[in-house]
């Protein structure tokens, strides 16, 4: 095992996370209520439609659970079924994001230096954020036209596998910093052993002078993606600005010498802006 997967599993081994089983077997929490959530987690595309048999399948549930779950769901207006007898997400489901959303004004306040680098770059631009193990994607600008990979709002994925969510741990600290790794493990472990090293690489560059981490397909096997670390809104909330780009049009040399100096130069406009900080809000 290499020096970075040790480091890793060292800052993993720190953190303190409570597994489904230990949750399911605490009687204070509403198993029905977790089984409903996860119902909702199951959509993991645009558009996609699952069956019965789908999401029990997914979940290792028996289908009459399913069945159950599907029409509480569809009774409070937050899954529908199709023409074809499958179930889809219904709009409803965005009401939950709302508030979030609405109270992220700072999302707004980026969004003109996002453009210019959008622009300038002929690339995509996120504003993310920590979920768990996950970041989670809360404000795009760029071209969406001949991209193989859109970023639209409320995208996710893997924090140990992408420029992003290397971007994101490399603001966290402490005790935080742990638990947000463990949580990493144990929601993907075979993606934790394997980019181990670029983990460790990824939070020590964006840690360093130079700001920004680089990432060559790990998430996407068809793009490049640089990210800067911005801070901690005032509500405490740790975001990353990521610029991506399709792999085939795209050099390393100019994510290295280009893009991420790019970012890493509005990352800190945003900062002297007062949009957000380096520590986080005591």
């Amino acid at each position: 095992m290499s020096s970075e997967s040790e480091t890793l599993k060292d800052w993993a081994e720190a953190g303190v996370v409570i597994g489904h089983e230990e949750l399911v077997r605490d009687g204070s929490v509403s198993t029905t209520l977790i089984r409903g959530l996860e119902v909702l987690s199951c959509f993991r595309t645009a558009g996609e439609t699952l069956s019965n048999a789908d999401i029990a399948r997914r979940l290792g549930l028996n289908r009459p659970a399913v069945s159950r779950l599907c029409k509480t769901l569809i009774s409070q207006g937050f899954i529908r079924r199709d023409k074809n007898g499958t179930f889809r997400l219904a709009p409803k489901i965005l009401t939950l994001a709302y508030p979030v959303l609405a109270a992220a004004r700072w999302r707004h306040s980026a969004a003109g230096l996002m453009r210019d680098v959008a622009e300038f770059t002929s690339g995509n631009v996120t504003l993310a954020v920590v979920s768990g193990g996950d970041f989670v994607s809360v404000q795009t600008a760029g071209e969406a036209r001949n991209f193989p990979h859109v970023p639209e709002i409320g995208i996710s994925g893997p924090l140990v596998a992408s420029a992003t969510g290397r971007a994101l741990l490399s603001l966290l600290s402490g005790q935080e910093f742990s638990d947000t790794l463990a949580l990493s493990r144990l929601a993907y472990p075979e993606l934790f052993g394997r980019f181990a090293s670029h983990t460790v690489a990824s939070i020590e560059r964006c840690r360093s002078d130079e700001g920004f981490c680089v990432s060559y397909g790990d998430w996407r096997p068809s793009i490049y993606a640089a990210s800067a670390p911005l801070g901690f809104t005032e509500d405490g909330l740790p975001v990353t600005l990521t610029c991506a780009l399709p792999s085939y049009r795209t050099r390393r040399e100019d994510m290295e010498e280009d893009v991420g100096p790019r970012l890493h130069q509005a990352a800190n406009t945003l900062r002297q802006m007062g949009l957000f900080t380096l520590l986080p809000p005591s």
